[in-house]
């Protein structure tokens, strides 16, 4: 199974575009696409699906979902075998997104003021292929959104939007099928996004999921291929990225915001990775 995450940045929210219920015959290939600016999603009910993006291969099996990106070229690789069911759904986002083997933090592009009560940054994140953990439950899901789209009523599009976020937010959080390790290194990669402020170590996760550190480190460096150390750091200087390239606060302040004790220790660290200064980074990428 694929590990991919697509992570996409909100707000503002993506949006349904259209979608369908399609059956192809044995012999039928996907039509031969790129560029088509929306994620295609599949959702297979019967049969296989066999896909290929860019020059990579994938199969779609029964009870499965794949998405297809935006900008890559696709079609099938080879013919389905026998009749094939399956939904698809085209949704339309303006916000950064990235595909990656784990998943991103990113902070939202547009400027929400912090002195009041405010929307908060949030990733969604989505896997590129998974085992659907409840079929059912996302196929009738899937066709309510279609046929709200065919009511007559000038208001129909808040029903529409309510079934799709209420869709996005079941597959986000809980719409895909995670064998233990999985659940458990998603579970601590949540735990480090949402801690980068304050001082993390090995020993806190520990306690704080009541299993040894050596067992935490092993599960994480297969899902991620880090330990949750390494993560982290990742993840400080990943979310550092976004402030500096879309906010204004001061460079000290976002070594404060992303955990760093002093910003001696978060510059030499920054620089190690990204090869460059907060500063001279800022200067080279900030719009």
């Amino acid at each position: 199974m694929d590990q991919q995450i697509i992570s996409i940045s909100i707000p503002p929210f993506p949006s349904f575009i259209e979608g369908n219920y399609t059956t192809f015959k044995a012999g039928q290939r996907h039509v031969h696409r790129y560029n088509i600016g929306f994620f295609d999603l599949i959702f297979v009910k019967k049969g296989a699906l066999f896909l290929r993006e860019d020059s990579k291969k994938y199969t779609i099996h029964e009870n499965e979902m794949f998405i297809l990106l935006p900008n890559a070229e696709h079609d099938s690789w080879q013919p389905c075998e026998e009749e094939t069911s399956f939904f698809w759904m085209h949704i339309y986002t303006s916000s950064r997104w990235q595909q990656a083997n784990f998943p991103m933090c990113f902070v939202s592009d547009l400027p929400i003021p912090e002195l009041h009560f405010h929307q908060k940054s949030y990733t969604l994140q989505l896997p590129k292929l998974g085992k659907i953990a409840e079929p059912e439950l996302i196929f009738d899901l899937l066709d309510d959104i279609q046929k709200s789209t065919s009511s007559n009523r000038i208001d129909s599009i808040w029903y529409t939007e309510e079934l799709f976020l209420k869709f996005l937010k079941y597959i986000d959080t809980q719409g895909i099928a995670k064998d233990r390790a999985t659940l458990l290194a998603e579970k601590v990669h949540l735990y480090l996004a949402e801690h980068l402020s304050e001082h993390v170590d090995n020993n806190l996760l520990s306690a704080e999921f009541h299993l040894h550190v050596n067992y935490i480190a092993r599960v994480m460096t297969k899902v991620y291929g880090k330990t949750p150390m390494e993560l982290l750091e990742e993840l400080r200087v990943e979310t550092a990225k976004q402030y500096l390239i879309h906010t204004n606060k001061l460079i000290k302040n976002i070594a404060e915001l992303v955990g760093f004790e002093t910003y001696i220790s978060f510059t030499n660290r920054f620089k190690k990775i990204t090869g460059m200064s907060p500063k001279t980074y800022r200067a080279t990428y900030k719009k």
